[in-house]
């Protein structure tokens, strides 16, 4: 975002059959977050005021599925999420635009190595989701085709995260949180800072999000769910928890 948006807000417990209620007229939806499972699956969605081409969403797509979408409406992939599907595999939801924009595509079922394969001079990562299947880590990946400072971090612990930024003079721009073999881990992408103040926060309930948006008096920027053990010595029961990166309105 070169400018804030004129108006914005975030919502999480959203049903699939709410989320049209969710999107006003007017407003533009920015991220949907998957999260809940199987049996209580839900969303936690990213909503400015703004303008800019008009958005979809689809959701709860195979990767066939998913292909076949894009292939037959040419729509351009800016978001997406994955979760589990009720016949052990994986489903994704994605947030779709159409007109004017940078060439972009979706790349599923990644490991480490073909995620950071993707990235060249003319490439960056738009937006990135991960997940297990078939007990390893994969990711899923929407690729822009546009030029610039981008940065990919996936494994690394928490507490090395801003010392590697602060080395490149970067800022996030998507942050995912995850846990493997019970140790907190995060995947996030930084360009060069387009703000003077920004921050970022994982493993916050729904109090916490709101509340450092209004310490900070910033808008949000990324916004992820995930259900699940938090991880880590003395980890607590699991729950719901939003990572979300962040920038001041001035």
């Amino acid at each position: 975002m070169k400018k804030p948006p004129e108006t914005w807000f975030w919502s999480h417990d959203i049903k699939s059959t709410q989320i049209d209620s969710v999107v006003m007229p007017g407003t533009r939806l920015m991220r949907l977050s998957a999260y809940g499972g199987t049996d209580r699956p839900r969303f936690a969605a990213l909503i400015y005021k703004d303008a800019g081409p008009e958005r979809r969403y689809a959701l709860d797509l195979d990767a066939a599925a998913l292909a076949a979408r894009l292939r037959e409406t040419g729509e351009r992939p800016v978001s997406i999420t994955a979760g589990p599907a009720g016949d052990g595999g994986v489903r994704f939801s994605v947030v779709l635009e159409t007109g004017p924009g940078p060439l972009s595509s979706v790349h599923v079922d990644l490991d480490e190595a073909g995620v950071r394969a993707l990235l060249d001079d003319q490439h960056c990562i738009a937006d990135l989701a991960t997940y297990t299947a078939g007990g390893a880590r994969r990711f899923a990946v929407i690729v822009e085709d546009r030029t610039g400072p981008s940065w990919l971090f996936l494994g690394v612990p928490p507490a090395e995260l801003d010392a590697r930024l602060l080395e490149l003079g970067g800022a996030l721009v998507r942050l995912r949180s995850y846990v493997d073999a019970g140790v907190p881990r995060l995947a996030a992408v930084a360009e060069r800072a387009r703000a003077t103040s920004w921050a970022w926060y994982a493993d916050l309930d729904a109090d916490g999000v709101a509340r450092k948006l209004e310490d900070n008096d910033a808008y949000p920027v990324d916004l992820d769910a995930m259900y699940g053990p938090r991880g880590g010595p003395g980890a607590e029961p699991p729950g719901v928890r939003f990572t979300v990166v962040m920038y001041r309105h001035r």
